[in-house]
């Protein structure tokens, strides 16, 4: 038997991968998205690429749980699923933080308050689960992670949720 037998993650294969061609082709061919600020300008790439990224890791780690869930318990198709959602994770962590800096310089256009308290609630959501993959060893080093406790990243039975530590 399966560890889950349904994936309750959204399709996400609409939106526009990769992200970074279309960017692309607006710079050139209508000249917009771009800045003369060669921070602004890292910052946006940066933030472009990392979404892509994150993007193509959660396609993947859903599609690899679908998998799995249609498989005959092949565990790897599991962790692999689960590691491509960590991936997802950490690079989405990373593209609040530079959104945040985007919205922060001050040669970069205005982002409107509303969003940028959208971004932060974002950032304080992500943030603990991030740091959570990002540290574990730490929490088992410091003897914070008892039996029963999930190690890793982990999905609920019932396939609708991520879970590690507390999250």
């Amino acid at each position: 038997m399966t560890w889950i037998t349904t994936c309750s993650a959204p399709d996400l294969g609409h939106l526009d991968i990769p992200v970074i061609a279309n960017y692309l082709l607006n710079l050139v061919f209508v000249n917009r998205g771009g800045s003369n600020d060669p921070q602004v300008r890292s910052y946006v790439h940066s933030f472009i690429l990392g979404t892509d990224k994150a993007l193509r890791a959660y396609n993947a780690g859903r599609v690899l749980l679908i998998n799995y869930t249609q498989s005959r318990n092949s565990t790897v198709l599991l962790l692999h699923g689960l590691s491509e959602f960590e991936t997802c994770i950490t690079t989405a962590k990373r593209c609040l933080s530079l959104a945040d800096r985007m919205a922060s310089h001050p040669e970069n256009l205005e982002i409107e308050r509303t969003i940028r308290r959208l971004l932060d609630s974002y950032q304080r959501t992500v943030r603990p689960i991030r740091d959570a993959i990002e540290h574990m060893d730490e929490d088992i080093a410091r003897g914070e992670v008892g039996p029963g406790d999930p190690l890793m990243l982990t999905v609920s039975q019932d396939g609708a949720f991520l879970e590690i530590g507390k999250y």
